[in-house]
């Protein structure tokens, strides 16, 4: 007789009810069975023991972490191989009631069952007795269970699928327990094998089945032994254990993939934290062995590390002020060191790195570790404003821990040991503090010119080794700090130094400044002879400051055999070469040097006219050179995964701007070597290079290079590149935290949160070095809309290049070159990046410039060069502010706005904005020396238009302005000159050309003693080494010689020669001619950093 349809429904409650974990229901369902059953109370006893079995599981109070706390650390920690550790699951032996339970079952035993009933009853049995310990009854009932599933099985055929699996499992530990893993991993996949079969195809493996008293999951009575996760996890360390490490990886990967995506997320947290963190580890060893970085592998490491950062949210929460989380320590520790590991240093991957270590803050307690990352990640990122407040903050919690290790260290003499084993987890060791010290000083210095910050920096990093070393000299208890530290340190401050000689108006200060400098720099390269940037420095300094032409030549030289494949010492050997007056030399040494780079065959190429292809072949070395690509870096994630990243990384726009600057001195270099005919022939092959340097520069829009609102538009694509690895649960740290709202940017600052809940101090520099409030520096005008040269009718030289300059022979003989490199001697100044923007410019300089007269009469080149002869007096000028701006007037280059409200604001400081401003400024710089080109051919309308294309790229260069002065002039048109340089003169005070040309025009206008006031300000400051300053005031004091003797003496030459006047005009214009002998045809202020 069939079954009916009642009895049926009991059986599938309770085979839903076994399934899902409600044992509470299994007692009533029972007695159910048995009443409509006339043989039902063997089956009802099974149950009923299995479910006070779970129950009883279910009040076992055990410590997960503890448990679980040593799982993947192998036994022989020195060793990549060898057995893992993971523990057996929890036995509960010697429990009163689980000994009850298995008398009563040893009991249900000896009463007739059917062979379903047997089967579901010994299974029980097995883990009644695995529970309690007993192994060998365990192992005694499991090999008399068949190791295939019964699939007719009519009383439970859902739930004997998990009685399948855990008989596996049992079975499978107990061979593991006899020493046989091989057959253990056998029995485990055998199991999953089956068990996967048996599911349907959109299952799950693991569910979670524990309970609360309401039949919902409850987190803190989780079950002791989820057997499809047991058996998905042992696989896994059991091919590890055996060295099996491509198994292992795929197997651990599945484990924890399917982990992933089951509810809820804090389900097996712990124990998937130390599987992940030994998956992580273990990938980390293969790639130290020489596997393949793929972007496939890149993404995976990206994708474990975001998915330890959510399980470490799951299981800690902010600490207490005496506790700290080494496991979080530890995650943060692995994934700065990946990142380096797996050069993932695209925008996207470093957002993704800033996000977790932002995250990380709020499970530590003023972890200087945490916000030590933070800053080096930050200025990796390129977001210097956010990087500067990050160490700011670093810098106060060092502070503290530093005096708390001075004791230690006294403590640790005392008693002769490692100052370091008395160290908190998290304290900070004197090597990490110097390193972010320096990093510091180079962030201060080089992207924020703050020389007096970066100062500060230094003496504190100095002060800092000297009461350490004090405290131990013999360094019996601290290590002694290597020279490659003290030597960037030394670099470092004789860096600052010698911007600070640049930036002095006094002659005694600038001589002081420039000698500290010389010796700080070479005592770096005496320390570190491995050293480049200290000689490099050490030669940029001596040609700059003591024009030192041998000295400078040697140390340029030994920089370049350090690394040939920077340029920015064959820059300086190139410069020194041309202050000769040798072009030849210089151009070969610059040829030698451009073929070190990358970007030569790209350059090659456009000189052959392949413009199209190489922006194509370029792209697809590197896709941010492909026009179509880069302007957003939230391109699609998955072609990424295909194709690398679709933007340039920020060492290859590092390395182009390099490059772009010796092909700008290359391009004069053969204006003097063939003619400035030549030198326009390569017009067009340098403006496509500035187009594939400079083009996703300046494709990036506004606070592109801000991290905080970088994360807000790329969390789309972040979101894509871990999609499908994990769940976040309860959602993302950042969105249930508060963060403070950047003043500058508007957007979130977590640096500037942190810094605003430290305890103020102050400021470095107050301490450590004294010097007056600065003011702020001048803001600059408005940029240009204008992003790309236009070519009109004037620049239209023709589509043929210069062939034979950029024939080269097929040798690389660059190590001769250097040696036969010569003298040099270093020239004008060179503006530093600006620290602030201006939103509308200057109204009096919009007003005062006038409309541009030059037209095409027919003047000789050398009216530009030398208009020394005076004018006739005129009463008046003609044409002062009349008429519309023409073609080629400021006006047109420089936005209007309201006149008489100029707004100024803060800028943030970052690597994209600092490189937009550059890629203005080089532009601006072709344009110029186009315009130079013009002027000697006598070409003025077309020089005119250039320069107003030099203004249209970069409206506040004070070089264009200068210029555009000089061509005013050239046509005597002095009042419009005098705005000019009045113009050049308040956008940067320390422009020379500008300054020369301001006291030139005040001397044509018959303003001789403002002119020479003008003069003896320009030479006693920044213009102490430009010939044409010095000349020109000679020449203005034999003016004024000539006057005072014919007033006083009459016409007698004797008396003349005598006077200190004629004296003075003598020793300016022979050391202006001194001068002249040794000016390079660029300035050396063009490298300073």
């Amino acid at each position: 007789m069939p079954p009916s349809r009642h009895y049926q429904s009991i059986v599938k409650e309770i085979d839903t009810a076994r399934c899902v974990g409600h044992w509470h229901a299994i007692s009533s369902l029972a007695t159910k069975y048995a009443k409509n059953s006339p043989s039902g109370q063997v089956f009802s006893s099974i149950i009923s023991d299995e479910a006070q079995l779970e129950e009883l599981l279910l009040t076992v109070k055990w410590d997960q972490d503890k448990h679980w706390a040593s799982d993947g650390v192998r036994y022989d920690v020195s060793s990549r191989r060898g057995y893992l550790r993971f523990g057996y699951p929890m036995h509960i032996s010697n429990n009163p009631s689980l000994d009850s339970l298995e008398k009563n079952m040893v009991k249900q035993g000896k009463k007739s069952m059917t062979s379903d009933e047997a089967y579901q009853y010994k299974v029980i049995l097995a883990k009644v007795y695995f529970y309690n310990g007993k192994f060998d009854q365990c192992k005694e009932t499991v090999s008399s269970l068949p190791d295939e599933m019964n699939e007719s099985n009519e009383l439970s055929p859902a739930y004997m699928k998990h009685l399948f699996i855990g008989l596996m499992v049992i079975r499978g530990i107990l061979l593991e327990m006899d020493g046989d893993l091989a057959g253990a991993h056998g029995t485990y996949d055998k199991g999953l094998t089956v068990f996967r079969n048996k599911l349907p195809s959109q299952s799950d493996i693991v569910v979670p089945r524990s309970a609360g008293s309401d039949g919902t999951y409850a987190s803190n009575k989780e079950e002791l032994v989820n057997w499809p996760e047991e058996a998905l996890y042992r696989r896994a360390m059991l091919s590890l254990s055996l060295d099996d490490r491509t198994n292992g990886l795929g197997e651990l990967a599945s484990y924890l993939h399917h982990m992933d995506n089951i509810t809820p997320p804090t389900f097996r947290a712990f124990r998937r934290m130390r599987a992940n963190r030994l998956y992580m580890l273990t990938m980390r060893e293969s790639i130290q062995d020489g596997a393949h970085i793929t972007p496939e592998v890149k993404l995976d490491v990206i994708q474990s590390h975001r998915r330890q950062i959510t399980l470490l949210q799951s299981i800690y929460s902010f600490p207490r002020a005496d506790e700290i989380h080494e496991e979080v320590l530890y995650e943060i520790d692995t994934a700065y060191n990946d990142w380096g590991l797996i050069h993932a240093n695209s925008r996207t991957e470093l957002l993704c790195l800033l996000k977790i270590l932002y995250e990380t803050v709020y499970l530590t307690y003023n972890s200087p570790r945490v916000l030590r990352y933070l800053f080096h990640t930050l200025v990796r990122f390129g977001d210097y404003h956010e990087a500067r407040l990050a160490l700011d903050t670093y810098l106060v919690l060092v502070e503290r821990h530093m005096t708390a290790v001075k004791k230690m260290v006294s403590v640790a003499i005392s008693g002769g040991s490692d100052y370091r084993n008395t160290n908190s987890v998290d304290n900070e060791s004197l090597e990490d503090i110097l390193e972010s010290v320096i990093a510091g000083a180079r962030l201060y210095l080089v992207h924020l010119s703050e020389p007096h910050e970066c100062l500060a920096l230094i003496h504190f990093a100095n002060d800092l080794i000297d009461d350490i070393e004090s405290k131990d000299p013999s360094h019996a208890v601290v290590p002694e700090i290597s020279r490659d530290i003290k030597a960037r340190l030394s670099l470092w401050k004789g860096v600052v130094h010698g911007r600070l000689a640049q930036k002095s108006r006094e002659p005694k200060n600038r001589a002081d400044h420039h000698t500290t400098a010389v010796q700080l720099l070479q005592s770096a390269a005496e320390q570190c002879p491995r050293l480049y940037d200290a000689h490099y420095q050490l030669a940029l300094e001596l040609a700059i400051g003591a024009r030192d032409v041998a000295s400078a030549t040697a140390a340029a030289k030994q920089a370049v055999a350090l690394n040939p494949k920077r340029l920015e010492a064959w820059h300086v050997l190139v410069l020194l070469s041309t202050s000769r007056k040798d072009y030849t030399k210089a151009y070969q040494i610059c040829e030698a040097a451009l073929k070190q780079s990358e970007w030569w065959s790209v350059y090659v190429d456009m000189q052959n006219g392949n413009f199209q292809g190489v922006a194509i072949e370029r792209g697809r070395n590197h896709p941010g050179l492909d026009p179509q690509q880069g302007k957003d870096d939230s391109t699609s994630l998955s072609s990424s995964a295909e194709t690398g990243p679709s933007f340039l990384h920020a060492d290859d726009i590092e390395s182009g701007i390099v490059f772009f600057d010796m092909a700008l001195t290359r391009m004069a270099i053969i204006s003097r070597l063939r003619g400035h005919d030549a030198c326009l022939r390569n017009q067009p092959s340098m403006f496509a290079l500035y187009g594939c340097i400079y083009g996703i520069v300046r494709s990036y829009g506004n606070g592109c290079g801000d991290v905080s609102s970088a994360m807000d538009e790329h969390s789309l694509a972040m979101d894509a590149l871990v999609s499908g690895a994990f769940r976040t649960g309860a959602g993302e740290m950042s969105d249930r935290h508060n963060v403070a709202t950047s003043q500058t940017s508007g957007k979130k600052s977590l640096a500037r949160s942190l810094a605003r809940s430290m305890f103020s101090r102050r400021s470095l520099h107050t301490r450590y070095f004294s010097h007056g409030g600065d003011r702020p520096p001048l803001p600059p005008l408005a940029v240009s809309s204008a992003d790309n040269p236009r070519a009109t009718a004037a620049y239209s030289v023709g589509a043929q290049t210069d062939n034979d300059a950029s024939a080269s022979s097929g040798e690389d003989n660059s190590s001769n070159l250097v040696d036969e490199a010569e003298d040099s001697d270093g020239a004008p100044a060179h503006r530093d990046s600006e620290q602030v923007k201006r939103q509308h410019s200057m109204p009096h300089l919009r007003r005062a410039s006038r409309s541009s007269s030059l037209g095409s009469q027919d003047i000789a080149p050398e009216v530009y060069f030398n208009a020394m002869s005076r004018p006739p007096r005129r009463t008046s000028i003609d044409g002062l502010g009349i008429g519309n701006p023409a073609r080629g007037s400021r006006g047109n280059a420089v936005p209007s706005g309201r006149r008489g409200n100029s707004v100024y604001y803060t800028k943030v400081q970052t690597r994209i904005g600092q490189q937009q401003v550059l890629a203005q400024r080089a532009l601006c710089s072709l344009w110029l020396v186009t315009a130079e080109s013009f002027v000697v051919l006598g070409r003025l309308d077309e020089a005119a238009s250039a320069v107003s294309e030099a203004l249209l790229a970069s409206p506040e260069s004070p070089e264009a302005l200068a210029m555009r002065g000089q061509l005013e002039l050239a046509h005597k048109e002095y009042l419009p000159a005098l705005n000019e340089f009045h113009a050049a003169v308040s956008l940067e005070s320390s422009n020379i050309r500008a300054s020369v040309g301001l006291a030139r025009v005040e001397y044509l206008l018959d303003r001789r003693d403002v002119a020479l006031g003008l003069l003896k300000n320009v030479t006693r400051a920044h213009g102490w080494s430009d010939p044409e300053a010095w000349y020109l005031l000679g020449r203005l004091e034999r003016e004024v010689a000539l006057e005072q003797a014919n007033q006083d003496y009459g016409a007698s030459s004797e008396k003349l020669a005598q006077l200190p006047t004629m004296k003075r005009a003598l020793e300016y214009t022979a050391y202006a001619l001194d001068l002249e002998g040794s000016q390079p045809i660029r300035s050396f202020f063009i490298l300073r950093p």
